[in-house]
């Protein structure tokens, strides 16, 4: 009778030892389960917070942009990184309507905050002058508006408006690109620079009614350059100006302010000044004007050219891409200038005593010259294309001691190719070569060279069938290996 109880009791023993041991394996698994899982949110928390802090701080934000819309350009981000002033940039906006206006604005935001993130002297802040109406009384000399951006250097200060902010057709009330990145790295150039350089555009000789010199101007003035005018028939040159700019007139000048011109490079012999000039394929002959451009080497000939080869023009036969000769004077020459609307230059010596002429940009050898009297029916006759000269520069030299001393004349062809629709162009060099060249001449050594960006749709450069396979893998098959993984785990950890 004992040995039949003692059966049944161990194996009933037995079976309740492996339940146990069930319950714990499941116990087991289940506790490491729910360990992992809490780890893995706590890392995904931690790696946002991480995350978030690396964005505030550092600029690791990727621009897929084509033309990098949302990121500064070398030059601005080492021209930051070194400053050793503090500047204080107030936007009198708050962040949201700033920023949430539209496309562009947004634009603007984004690079403006970049300057922070590059350099630890500058501070960017927002400032409802709505509410804030303290902060408008520190400023009694400015008439400061909502949307405004004000940079504080010490006692100094500048006001940047949406004209500066981005390339505006007047006409039509369009933006035509940002130009956020060269007001603001120009506003902190001329806060910190002790010494900018003065330019001034001569006018009063009348307008063509096609060019004008306001995107020049602009694109100086967001370069660092303190920028002006006068009227030459009637105002002298400033005293401390360093160069100026005559854009394509249309009538001549007199004797006596030619005579003037003349002096004013000459600069007593000690020279160190510059002049730009531009001319265009439709102005009349001016005489008194080339006679100055003569004694610096420089003729222009009569009427304007044209390309025969179509490889060699932008749109039409009268915008004309150029190549490079003398690249002595500017580093970025890699590609395409556009001059429309040009007139063939000549140069009329290479080497006269202390005087020397540079060719920078010429035109194909399949251009022609159309004469200024062609008829209504002329013809463009093959035999008669050859290369011209598009941009000369003039230069004088004298010596005191071991110290060269220069003054520069250069002369461009093209009005035209200052005109904001091409400057503005990324895969056209004009913006950026006229600078570069003018900060050579000049001696700005802390010139640096930003045009303005175009905003507009990118595409991802696909075709249709490629989308829809990488659409359905998003829609479909991304999914369904959800699914199937989740499947497999349930499975496997149901049979534990």
């Amino acid at each position: 009778m004992n040995k039949e109880k003692k059966v049944p009791e161990r194996k009933e023993k037995k079976k309740t030892t492996v339940k146990s041991l069930n319950r714990s394996r499941r116990l087991r698994h289940g506790t490491m389960a729910t360990v992992l899982s809490v780890c893995f949110v706590a890392a995904v928390v931690l790696v946002n917070v991480i995350a978030s802090i690396l964005v505030e701080r550092f600029p690791i934000n990727l621009d897929l942009t084509s033309n990098k819309i949302f990121e500064l350009s070398q030059d601005s981000i080492d021209y930051i990184e070194n400053l050793d002033q503090d500047i204080d940039v107030y936007v009198l906006a708050t962040e949201e309507d700033f920023s949430g206006s539209n496309q562009y604005y947004n634009q603007a935001n984004t690079v403006i905050n970049k300057y922070a993130q590059y350099s630890d002297h500058i501070h960017v802040s927002y400032v409802d002058i709505y509410t804030d109406v303290d902060f408008a009384a520190n400023y009694p000399d400015e008439t400061l508006s909502y949307g405004q951006i004000l940079l504080q250097c010490g006692d100094r200060h500048q006001v940047l408006t949406a004209y500066d902010l981005f390339d505006v057709d007047e006409q039509y009330g369009t933006i035509q690109s940002s130009t956020t990145e060269q007001a603001m790295t120009s506003a902190i150039m001329n806060l910190t620079d002790s010494n900018p350089i003065s330019v001034v555009f001569l006018t009063g000789f009348g307008d063509n009614n096609r060019t004008d010199s306001s995107n020049l101007e602009s694109i100086l003035t967001n370069n660092g350059y303190l920028v002006s005018e006068i009227n030459f028939l009637s105002e002298e040159i400033p005293e401390d100006t360093d160069a100026v700019v005559l854009c394509s007139p249309t009538s001549d000048l007199t004797a006596d302010l030619a005579d003037t011109l003349a002096q004013w490079l000459e600069n007593e012999g000690k020279f160190g000044r510059t002049m730009l000039y531009f001319a265009d394929g439709s102005q009349p002959s001016l005489p008194v004007l080339e006679s100055v451009l003569n004694e610096w080497g420089i003729g222009i000939e009569p009427g304007y050219l044209i390309e025969t080869d179509p490889t060699h023009v932008y749109s039409s036969y009268t915008y004309l891409l150029a190549q490079y000769e003398d690249n002595d004077y500017v580093d970025s020459a890699s590609q395409p200038m556009l001059l429309p609307n040009t007139k063939a230059l000549s140069v009329l010596w290479e080497n006269d005593s202390n005087r020397y002429t540079h060719v920078l940009l010429t035109s194909y050898d399949s251009s022609v010259l159309v004469p200024e009297d062609a008829a209504e029916d002329w013809e463009p006759d093959e035999k008669d294309a050859q290369s011209y000269p598009l941009a000369v520069l003039g230069q004088r030299l004298a010596y005191e001691g071991t110290t060269a001393l220069n003054s520069y004349l250069a002369v461009f062809g093209s009005m035209d190719m200052t005109n904001s629709a091409f400057t503005s162009m990324s895969a056209i060099n004009n913006g950026e070569y006229v600078v570069e060249l003018l900060n050579t001449l000049t001696g700005k050594d802390e010139g640096i060279t930003i045009v303005g960006k175009e905003i507009g749709t990118e595409t991802l450069g696909i075709n249709e069938s490629q989308a829809n396979v990488i659409g359905g893998f998003f829609q479909f098959g991304l999914p369904i290996i959800v699914v199937v993984i989740g499947v497999v785990v349930w499975i496997r950890r149901r049979n534990m």
